[in-house]
């Protein structure tokens, strides 16, 4: 079974780098529609072999979250299933990241559940090191690579995953931990794997089955919290904060319609809304679901309250 050769580009050289690099695919962004190999800072994953890199990442229209384009990870057929996760598209940053001081988020939706794992990775490419990686498992869960012992491991989240939703993805590193959020919820605090500079992202499987959708890409130089707890998506709906302790605000650019709220056993449960805004200090601690109808289409959120 051929492998891929993993070794990635050299990091591109720039004068300057603003405080950060956001990235929807759009063509005023200055992609196009087709193989993300060469557009921009983006490279397909290496081969080591002919064609040097794979051929099938794409930029496409067929879903998106900020925009029409996204970026779309599928299986080469060429290749078998991978040992870790490498199919897929690497972004070479204009600037090195400190392992101590970034934020990375984006938006990911997956097709199938045993299938691939999809996997994000901000790492060193020159020593293949890794300073964050979170896995999308095939079976569900939501895991992040830590040190123990010494050795590299996949930890268990909180966090799980179903097929054919849109989530997003915040990983903030600060100089004393890295903080992990799924839709605004914190899932995991930990540390960088190693405490080297992230020179590149990749959006990669292990090249078993389906596909997964990239948008609304966010590079920032340094740790930015305080956007952590809010969740926005294509439906124009946000749903802040999260965790919640008293309130929950909603902001919607289409009109909203009705509200309603569910605990973690699928039952309805009762809450003061007003001008946009559900009061929630009553109910027990917890999970739950607010599902949001709005002339724009429906929205439906986890939320934790404290």
């Amino acid at each position: 079974m051929k492998k891929i050769y993993s070794t990635a580009l050299c990091l591109f050289s720039v004068i300057s780098f603003a405080q950060q690099q956001i990235i929807s695919f759009e063509n005023s962004d200055g992609f196009y529609t087709g193989d993300i190999h060469g557009q921009g800072t983006w490279i397909s994953t290496p081969t080591g072999d002919v064609p040097p890199n794979v051929l099938n990442q794409l930029i496409c229209i067929d879903n998106a979250t900020d925009g029409v384009n996204s970026l779309k990870i599928v299986k080469e057929n060429t290749y078998g299933t991978q040992s870790i996760p490498i199919i897929g598209a690497f972004d070479n940053l204009p600037i090195v990241l400190s392992h101590n001081s970034f934020t990375v988020s984006f938006d990911i939706n997956m097709s199938q559940l045993n299938g691939s794992i999809f996997s994000f990775q901000g790492l060193s490419s020159a020593d293949e090191k890794y300073v964050v990686r979170v896995d999308f498992d095939h079976t569900g869960t939501v895991k992040v690579l830590k040190m123990s012992s010494g050795m590299p491991v996949m930890e268990p989240t909180v966090a799980t995953w179903s097929p054919n939703m849109w989530y997003r993805l915040t990983v903030a590193g600060t100089s004393t931990e890295v903080k992990y959020f799924l839709n605004g919820i914190l899932i995991f605090t930990g540390s960088a794997a190693e405490t080297v500079g992230i020179n590149q992202l990749r959006f990669v499987h292990d090249n078993a089955d389906g596909t997964a959708y990239i948008d609304h890409l966010k590079v920032y130089n340094a740790a930015m919290l305080s956007t952590a707890n809010v969740a926005t998506y294509k439906n124009g709906v946000s749903v802040y904060p999260n965790p919640a302790s008293d309130f929950i605000k909603i902001n919607s650019s289409g009109k909203i319609k009705s509200i309603e709220l569910y605990d973690s056993t699928g039952k309805k449960v009762q809450a003061i809304v007003e001008n946009n805004k559900v009061e929630v200090r009553n109910l027990p601690a917890g999970l739950y679901l607010i599902n949001i109808k709005t002339e724009n289409g429906n929205f439906s959120e986890k939320f934790i309250k404290k």
